[in-house]
């Protein structure tokens, strides 16, 4: 079987590569990462600044709901971190790698919140929370 082909060599297009698809997939494993940092970092910007006093549903619903969900089931992200490094390994384009590399990050830093919290680091509250 020899080296994978490059992008550039390749007719078929880039996502119907098994390359492409890993990707793909690894994509849609940090949607629920993004539905989560998007309002966390809102509410910390926002109440770093004074403002939103109280729990705000715009604000606080998918926080709360990984402060809830992370410490059960935060196991589960070796699963994607795992496919990302297999998909490391057969990406061989810098940008693909790039977005594979953020990919990975955004996984182990919410399995790196799991862990603190299992160790009681964290007392299970995402930054900016609400302090009644």
């Amino acid at each position: 079987m020899g080296d994978l082909p490059t992008l550039e060599s390749r007719d078929d297009p880039w996502i119907e590569t098994r390359g492409g698809g890993l990707f793909f997939i690894n994509a849609v494993l940090i949607f629920p990462h993004i539905m989560v940092l998007v309002p966390l970092l809102t509410r910390i910007a926002v109440r770093a600044r004074g403002g939103l006093r109280g729990e705000q549903i715009i604000v606080d619903t998918f926080p709360l709901l990984a402060e809830y969900l992370l410490p059960r089931m935060g196991w589960l992200l070796v699963l994607p971190i795992a496919l990302v490094l297999l998909n490391l390994r057969v990406e061989k384009a810098s940008l693909p790698r790039a977005g594979l590399i953020f990919f990975l990050v955004l996984h182990l830093a919410a399995l790196g919140w799991t862990v603190a919290t299992w160790l009681g680091a964290t007392g299970g509250t995402l930054p900016g929370g609400w302090a009644g």
